[in-house]
């Protein structure tokens, strides 16, 4: 529908105008008068007019100065036919220049002013069609381009980088307006949801696996976009995983992308109702090396067999601070292996945690927790049982340790009399079972001998009996480093010995000591020694094709 204005001051050819122009065949609907330039602009910005007819000279605000008040109106676009005398060709000129179509002379002829009319809603008919044939490709192109995204970083990161097609990818980069990624050092991370197998499984429905991972792609595109301030680009990867590039000139930058990852696990812990690990490159590379963190960020999450998931991994933590050691009461193997080979000490600050255990349990009724704290008791004296321990008096008289707790009605005097019963455990145990020492030396035995296999610190543990918490804790305890920094340590002297003979090629040290991964097993290397092994090589005069 189309709207038209005639603004004259003479009521005569304004009302026939009005009146015997056949508006309706030119697909104008509604027409509006106005007496002078005043009352003009005031409809005009009130309703919009598409197409205005008016008459230059006219009393208070003129035709003219009555266009020029819409010229300036930016969001408002108008058709404008000017009437006017024989001597005002001049001001005719200025009204074009202020964007009037057309003009038309005084006497007006209705047939002549038609066709000016007619040229007129054509052209604006013209101009929405055109308008809305390029909302429609721009929003097409909106709904295309982060797809073109997706599937160009997905070509680029899951293979290895190819100085042939360089030039073809940054067209492409620059294009999808991802030309930063040419200009700026990058840093991978990677977002894969723990046990989605599972997940699936237990849900039950088909599509669920779908609405995690979009979920999670919602959760961790929304994060980079409220507390990343600085270039991203999102994707999904052949592995069912969410990768991000993130762009890094500074430190400061690498700071903050670990700690967005952090606030990516907490929402989607939060919002999406699973966990999730990520992984994140540990140094940020130019684009030629995009692949290499791709794999890295996999690598590290490839770590939460052992370590367990739900949590961010990078390279710093397991290099230098190795594995976690987080010891829960709630598990009664761990709380058999303190006893077995811990220190009075150690049980006693263990015992710390036991009213947030009692707290978690959420029991209000006084005979409801030392009903659970005896539950508890008794599940790790049958484990203790198992393990060797000669005391059987709770067995026959069970009564009697209810009775004991019973007696207290309050948590603190409940920990001091569950702690003494450890207290005792511990102290029975130690006339029994090998030293700690003893556990580390078992382990170290089978590392030194297993050293070129997938060993993790639950394989270790299973092997010398105790719980994978507590093997680390004794790693750190009897030989001050980390589970994985000793094993770390076995393979790189045994590498360094294999690099002394010719025949062996770096990638088969690799494989023979441990690692899956050639590029991995040399950063480990240079970590450890100072040189590449090709460096190590050369130091020591030998020669390496």
């Amino acid at each position: 529908m189309l709207r038209a204005l005639i603004v004259d001051d003479e009521f005569e050819i304004r009302e026939g105008l009005r009146k015997r122009v056949p508006w309706l065949d030119y697909g104008i609907e509604e027409v509006f008068v106005a007496d002078d330039g005043d009352t003009a602009l005031a409809i005009a910005l009130e309703k919009k007019p598409d197409i205005i007819v008016t008459d230059i000279k006219m009393s208070r605000l003129s035709g003219l100065e009555f266009l020029g008040a819409l010229y300036r109106e930016n969001e408002y676009l108008w058709k404008a036919v000017v009437i006017s005398g024989y001597d005002d060709f001049e001001l005719v000129k200025q009204a074009m220049q202020l964007g009037a179509m057309d003009y038309i002379l005084k006497p007006i002829n209705t047939e002549e002013l038609g066709r000016i009319v007619r040229k007129a809603s054509d052209q604006i008919m013209r101009e929405r069609m055109d308008q809305h044939n390029q909302a429609q490709m721009k929003n097409q192109m909106q709904l295309a381009v982060p797809k073109l995204r997706e599937e160009l970083l997905r070509e680029i990161i899951e293979h290895e980088y190819d100085p042939y097609r360089e030039t073809r990818i940054v067209h492409r980069l620059q294009a999808l307006d991802l030309e930063w990624m040419t200009q700026q050092p990058l840093l991978m991370m990677i977002v894969e949801v723990d046990d989605l197998k599972a997940i699936v499984n237990r849900a039950g429905y088909t599509n669920e696996k779908e609405l995690v991972l979009f979920g999670i792609g919602n959760v961790v595109n929304q994060t980079l976009t409220e507390e990343f301030p600085f270039p991203f680009a999102l994707f999904s990867d052949s592995g069912l995983r969410w990768g991000a590039v993130l762009s890094c000139k500074n430190p400061e930058q690498i700071l903050l992308g670990n700690s967005v990852a952090q606030i990516c696990l907490r929402r989607i812990n939060e919002f999406v109702k699973v966990k999730a690990s990520i992984g994140i490159s540990s140094m940020p590379k130019d684009l030629k090396h995009i692949h290499e963190m791709f794999l890295e960020s996999g690598e590290l999450l490839d770590r939460k067999i052992v370590y367990g998931g739900n949590r961010i991994f990078t390279e710093q933590d397991f290099e230098f601070d190795g594995e976690r050691a987080e010891f829960s009461l709630r598990e009664s193997e761990e709380v058999l292996d303190l006893v077995k080979y811990g220190s009075d000490e150690e049980i006693s600050v263990s015992m710390n945690g036991f009213v947030d255990m009692v707290q978690s349990w959420r029991l209000a009724n006084l005979k409801d927790v030392q009903q659970q704290i005896f539950k508890w008791l008794m599940g790790i004296f049958r484990s203790a049982a198992a393990a060797g321990w000669p005391d059987r008096s709770w067995e026959r008289n069970p009564i009697s340790l209810w009775e004991q707790l019973e007696q207290f009605d309050n948590l603190q005097s409940l920990r001091a009399k569950t702690e003494g019963f450890l207290l005792s455990m511990a102290a029975d145990f130690r006339k029994l079972t090998a030293s700690p020492s003893q556990i580390v030396l078992e382990a170290e035995k089978m590392i030194r001998k297993r050293y070129s296999e997938n060993l993790s610190l639950q394989i270790v543990a299973d092997e010398v009996h105790v719980t994978p918490v507590w093997l680390s804790k004794l790693f750190k305890k009897e030989k001050k480093q980390t589970f994985l920094e000793y094993l770390t340590e076995v393979r790189i002297m045994k590498a360094k010995d294999m690099l002394g003979d010719v025949k062996y090629k770096i990638y088969q040290i690799s494989y023979q000591v441990g690692y899956k991964d050639p590029v991995h097993f040399t950063k480990l290397f240079k970590k450890q020694s100072g040189f590449t092994p090709k460096e190590y090589r050369k130091q020591r005069g030998i020669a390496d094709d």
